[in-house]
């Protein structure tokens, strides 16, 4: 019974996942990284849109982007006035979805020239183009820990939920604080320092770089969790509503 409630909910979970994704919505026309860079190169006018937080974009960005995190589209300052003007929206790569929910936000608003890359950063270094880098976070180890670990000493930490409101909405585990990634950077002095932190996500795909982000502002005790929610719940743990 435990096994199928468990099974229940990771279904329900990735259904919403795809649905938040718009995965059936409209595409738009993409550009290859070999196109990108020869309209970068040339001069043409164009607006070269990274929709990531501001960590992932001080990480490494295409050279010429700007950044405007996916959940401030709507009332940034930032976007061309002219509606027409090219935008290319890419982030990190074919599995990263936030290229195209910028790339729908956008039309959306009324702008009628969107292209996107979809190879992003993996594709652009993977056809040997240079990055740009802002304030990179220093290469620090972050040690991890494993659902398992976690369920046997959960009352020993500070859980710091930093998935979006979608999906933390469908379920979180017990005492976590939720601080969404892309508004760490704002918020993070909410964390206690004197608390031992586990960060968790979705996957496991966002929690080095919030770590190492809270360990350079003086968060020493911080773990990962391996996996994310999904490992949690992949184990048969229960989340709450």
């Amino acid at each position: 019974m435990k096994n199928i409630k468990t099974i229940l909910q990771i279904l329900v979970l990735f259904l919403c996942i795809i649905a938040s994704a718009n995965l059936w919505a409209k595409d738009f026309p993409n550009l290859t990284v070999q196109e990108l860079k020869a309209k970068l190169d040339s001069g043409e006018k164009l607006f070269l849109l990274n929709p990531l937080n501001d960590l992932e974009f001080n990480e490494s960005h295409i050279p010429g982007s700007i950044n405007i995190p996916l959940q401030e589209l709507a009332t940034t300052d930032k976007l061309p006035a002219d509606r027409n003007t090219l935008i290319v929206s890419y982030c990190l790569g074919t599995q990263c979805i936030m290229y195209k929910k910028a790339a729908e936000q956008l039309a959306e608003m009324g702008f009628t020239n969107i292209m996107t890359c979809r190879d992003g950063i993996p594709g652009w270094v993977a056809a040997g183009y240079s990055l740009e880098t802002g304030k990179a976070l220093p290469a620090i180890d972050v040690p991890t820990i494993n659902a398992a670990e976690l369920k046997d000493k959960l009352n020993d930490f500070y859980l710091l939920d930093i998935r979006e409101e979608s999906l933390h909405a469908m379920g979180s585990i017990k005492g976590s604080h939720q601080i969404p990634f892309y508004n760490l950077t704002k918020r993070y002095s909410e964390i206690p320092k004197d608390k031992k932190i586990v960060v968790l996500d979705h996957i496991g795909k966002q929690v080095l770089t919030a770590s190492r982000f809270l360990k350079s502002n003086g968060y020493n005790d911080v773990l990962r969790l391996q996996g994310g929610v999904m490992a949690w719940m992949n184990a048969g743990y229960p989340l709450e509503k």
